[in-house]
């Protein structure tokens, strides 16, 4: 099972790093200062076993890429890479008609 995760990384005391934004945390339920990353989770179903296959450091006023660009480059890249998940689970701030097309799309050519 593949796992898309935003996490804002705090860094309130470290307001002069580069990518550092206010950004709601779902953490602290609160706007922080941090760093935005867009995580891509490979889940073995059967030992529990997780392990990170990709990660996106998330700051759209320099690459102009959305969280959802940065999903869907890494569904792509982990297609590439041989991965076949058994399914796609996300957070509920992924969920557009646009990316679950998507999704299926990219899925069912494997």
């Amino acid at each position: 099972m593949l796992i898309a995760d935003y996490t804002v990384l705090s860094k309130q005391h470290s307001s002069k790093i580069e990518l550092v934004n206010y950004q709601y945390s779902g953490n602290t339920h609160n706007v922080i200062a941090g760093i935005g990353l867009v995580n891509m989770l490979w889940y073995e179903l059967e030992s529990g076993q997780v392990v990170p296959i990709d990660y996106r450091i998330y700051d759209k006023d320099t690459d102009g890429k959305t969280k959802n660009t940065h999903f869907c480059e890494m569904l792509s890249i982990a297609k590439q890479r041989g991965i076949v998940p058994e399914a796609v689970v996300m957070d509920a701030w992924y969920s557009s008609l646009k990316l679950v097309r998507y999704i299926v799309d990219t899925l069912i050519e494997i």
